[in-house]
């Protein structure tokens, strides 16, 4: 028995190479992230950059299901529950969407 490792020092030796992997995923910052926290600025592909910043937002997991909730309830919720939303969608949603053309999310009437 001199030779022969515990069930449970193999476990520890598993769970260490489970976290690692997991550390690494989690640092890197992926477009969608930049995409989100990009500045709103008044300019002429104003529109296109407001979309892109809700797309972007629409399909990013971490705040929660988009169906049934318009944007505005989805990033409501997701700051009530401690998520971080990117203020920048908050900005649109409020102020630059006075029509609520940009309510809904991008999988409405798809799904």
């Amino acid at each position: 028995m001199a030779g022969v490792d515990k069930i449970t020092t193999l476990f520890t030796a598993e769970k260490q190479r489970q976290s690692t992997r997991g550390k690494a995923k989690a640092k890197g910052t992926g477009k969608a992230d930049t995409l989100v926290e990009a500045t709103v600025t008044n300019d002429d592909d104003g529109d296109e950059q407001y979309l892109q910043v809700l797309k972007t937002f629409d399909m990013t997991t971490k705040f929660g299901p988009a169906m049934g909730l318009s944007r505005l309830e989805r990033w409501e919720r997701a700051e009530k529950l401690e998520l971080a939303p990117p203020a920048a969608v908050f900005q649109i949603l409020t102020s630059m969407d006075t029509k609520g053309t940009w309510a809904n999310c991008v999988w409405e009437g798809i799904l």
